[in-house]
């Protein structure tokens, strides 16, 4: 029976490596990339944007309940900006304790207003939160680097692509891209898009790791962006992973972008699996990103 260890610290995977600038035309709705953003974003800055929004609109209403002059609301201290926003507070989350009320008709317009106002935000904001939570994500890592060696006396690229949770993927599939910029013989400039084919891009269980390989051979059309040692900027390369979830139930997605920086020439990995003595197998995921140049031409440890 084989034995897996995982001692791993994940690194988060920065999709936004690779940037590309665009001119929009006045046309463009903004709204549209705002909510994607707040479905894409990181938790930590989408509360954050939660919370700030929340403070400074309970603010600007405080500031309006000011303006309305003292006697505006009933047992607040006249002059007091802390009184008026936790009035505002109160009034928002529709709590009202009793003890503050608006007094005339604008203050109450205000509250009319505020009521509305925190209705529509706790919805806008529940709907977003629970969007974010039924998302599927794959939870899938790929290395930083990919490296081009030998492999079989041929020169083939690897890069490694493990998944970070305990739960399978099933029917598993890794698709190969290489985007390059180039120029027709009239002078005209387009974006040439070439899959690459890989020795192996399907599994039908994917549960640990995967060294994808790609042979960089005479056929290759990377072949004429790998030099000896030097790296034409105007190509990059586009991974993309689809599988069906076990534990989600659901198809699930992940991409990554090498630049022709993050591809280190004539490097291995170092290997990332060891035999133990009664022939288990222990998988240090600890060694994922690590390479060395110039090494064995062997495999590093693929486990699925």
């Amino acid at each position: 029976m084989r034995k897996f260890h995982f001692s791993s610290n994940p690194a988060r995977i920065n999709l936004d490596e690779y940037r590309a600038t665009l001119i929009r035309s006045a046309a463009a709705r903004p709204e549209n990339n705002f909510y994607h953003w707040l479905l894409g974003t990181s938790w930590t800055s989408f509360l954050l944007l939660v919370i700030l929004v929340y403070l400074s609109t309970n603010l600007l209403f405080a500031i309006a309940y000011l303006a309305c002059g003292d006697g505006a609301i009933t047992h607040a201290e006249p002059g007091s900006l802390l009184d008026v926003f936790f009035f505002s507070v109160q009034t928002m989350a529709t709590i009202g304790y009793g003890r503050m009320t608006p007094v005339g008709h604008w203050p109450n317009s205000i509250v009319t207003f505020e009521a509305f106002f925190g209705i529509v935000y706790s919805a806008l904001t529940t709907g977003l939160a629970f969007a974010r939570f039924t998302r599927p994500t794959a939870g899938v890592r790929f290395s930083k680097v990919a490296v081009v060696g030998k492999h079989n006396g041929i020169k083939t690229l690897k890069f490694r692509v493990a998944n970070d949770r305990s739960s399978h993927i099933v029917e598993a599939q890794l698709r190969l891209w290489m985007i390059a910029e180039s120029m027709t013989a009239e002078g005209e400039r387009y974006r040439r898009s070439v899959e690459l084919p890989l020795h192996r891009s399907e599994s039908p269980v994917f549960s640990l790791t995967w060294t994808a390989m790609h042979s960089v051979d005479a056929q290759s059309p990377l072949n004429e962006f790998l030099g000896d040692g030097v790296l034409d900027g105007h190509w990059h390369l586009l991974i993309t992973f689809t599988g069906y979830h076990e534990s989600l139930a659901n198809q699930v997605y992940a991409r990554h972008v090498y630049l022709p920086q993050d591809v280190q020439q004539n490097a291995s990995f170092v290997d990332i699996v060891t035999v133990l003595p009664d022939g288990g197998r222990v998988i240090d995921l600890s060694n994922f990103e690590k390479w060395v140049p110039n090494t064995s031409d062997k495999l590093a440890g693929e486990y699925l």
